[in-house]
């Protein structure tokens, strides 16, 4: 008699499959190839064109040649690239202050017809940074934006909030309100420094949302009296949104947000006085890139520079030691306009 064979173990899952009619195993497998596609997506690797760009903007080149190069290359597969990889080079483009105008008018028009929030808030950022007006995404971003703040991360959030207050002339109040909701929400237990610039935002906006208003400025406080280690720009960013909104409101919450800021500025004098003078004109010209223009501000980093002058030129005058540091800030900062 002949003995059995080892018993093989079957899939259920198969058994349950050839049950199926072929209608339903045909789906299944349509939409497991459709699954297999999106994984492939998902786990692509970034053009090497893209890592070039960004590696070559971290190390600081400014060879122009080099940039043209790389950027010529860009525009020439520029089709094979995806929406977050054209709003990468442009953010590395703004990193090395390097202007592609071809490259720039080509990633635009992709941008405004593929892009999605995340990527055209990068994209009119960097714009932002590079002096370039950002109208030509601002609809589509507006429109992708409409009825998705709940689905964005906090982080993704307080970026569109600053996209909007640097790159747009005015927006719906509407949306504003919707964005600012959802920041409110998702705010309820984040770290107290991601909120320091929100008052900033809302002041360029000229938009007063009080929960926001409220959480943010409870944020700073708090930050304030914690040792929680903090960087001065945030500081000194904190100052210029709570002065903006000062402005706009008036009574008891005009005395509130003003007291708040005195504070601010204490601490920014402090963390100026304790930082190395590399440090001071590192600090210095992050308010330039940051586009605040309020005199207070720069009244305290103008205080700080001068007293240090004096301190290694006692023998300089006022007027001496003014037009020094002018002329410092214009060959650093290749800044030519009078401060406020």
């Amino acid at each position: 008699k002949r003995s059995p064979g080892p018993l093989l173990k079957v899939d259920p899952a198969l058994i349950v499959h050839k049950r199926l009619p072929w209608q339903v195993r045909k789906n299944q497998l349509r939409q497991r190839f459709w699954d297999d596609e999106e994984v492939k997506k998902t786990s692509s690797k970034t053009p090497a064109i893209v890592v070039e760009v960004s590696q070559t903007a971290r190390r600081k080149r400014r060879d122009p040649q080099l940039w043209n190069n790389l950027l010529d290359q860009a525009l020439a597969a520029h089709a094979e690239l995806a929406p977050q990889d054209m709003a990468s080079i442009l953010w590395s483009m703004a990193d090395a202050r390097f202007h592609h105008k071809a490259l720039v008018e080509e990633f635009i028009r992709s941008l405004s017809f593929r892009a999605g929030v995340k990527s055209l808030v990068t994209a009119m950022l960097a714009l932002d940074r590079l002096g370039l007006p950002a109208d030509s995404l601002r609809a589509p971003f507006l429109q992708h934006l409409s009825g998705q703040c709940n689905e964005l991360s906090f982080g993704d959030l307080r970026r569109v909030l600053m996209a909007l207050a640097r790159c747009t002339s005015s927006v719906q109040s509407e949306q504003l309100r919707e964005i600012c909701d959802a920041i409110h929400e998702k705010a309820e237990e984040c770290d107290p420094r991601d909120l320091v610039a929100v008052p900033q935002h809302l002041g360029r906006l000229r938009f007063l949302h009080p929960q926001l208003m409220a959480r943010s400025t409870d944020a700073i406080s708090r930050l304030i009296s914690s040792r929680l280690s903090v960087a001065p720009l945030d500081v000194l960013r904190a100052l210029d949104g709570l002065l903006m909104l000062a402005s706009l409101v008036e009574g008891e919450t005009r005395d509130q947000l003003k007291h708040l800021a005195t504070k601010c500025k204490l601490l920014s004098s402090r963390m100026l006085q304790e930082g190395s003078t590399p440090d001071l004109w590192s600090i210095g010209s992050q308010l330039l890139g940051s586009e605040i223009v309020n005199t207070e501000v720069w009244t305290l980093w103008l205080a700080e520079a001068s007293d240090r002058r004096l301190q290694q030129h006692p023998e300089e005058s006022r007027s001496q030691r003014i037009s020094r540091i002018r002329r410092q800030m214009m060959k650093q900062w290749n800044f030519s306009r009078s401060l406020p």
